[in-house]
């Protein structure tokens, strides 16, 4: 009867042997960690799409407002590609505690983008509702 050997494996030899291990498994799976990694490192500076939520006539997008923005790049993905300019309502307490800049309809029409700034003090929870119509 064979016995296992026991290892002690100090963190630094578990952090190696994670390491090593990336590498054993095919090139797919080293793109999707390395890809994996890129999407971790950039998630301060890039958001995923919001959806906007209706029907192909209108719908809203709730962008979330809390603990601030600096520069966000935001995407709607609209229900339509023939929308208007959005209006937009927030709690009367934050009108004019951010700043939309640069909107503009993109992928034909499909994608609302747009830079957002926020200030610090908006607390969690608080949104942007932008309500999109077809265009008459």
């Amino acid at each position: 009867m064979k016995r296992a050997k026991v290892l002690s494996i100090t963190a630094a030899g578990l952090a190696a042997a994670a390491v090593a291990l990336t590498g054993c498994g095919s090139s797919s799976d080293t793109a999707s960690t390395a890809a994996a990694a890129t999407a971790a490192a950039t998630a301060t500076t890039a958001s995923e799409p919001i959806p906007c939520i209706g029907a192909e006539e209108a719908c809203t997008a709730k962008v979330p407002l809390g603990g601030g923005a600096s520069a966000r790049t935001v995407q709607i993905e609209l229900t339509g590609t023939n929308m208007g300019e959005p209006t937009t309502t927030i709690e009367p307490e934050y009108e004019g505690a951010y700043d939309i800049s640069d909107a503009k309809f993109t992928t034909g029409g499909s994608i609302y983008e747009f830079t957002l700034d926020a200030v610090e003090s908006i607390p969690e929870g608080v949104n942007l509702d932008m309500t999109f119509a077809q265009k008459k």
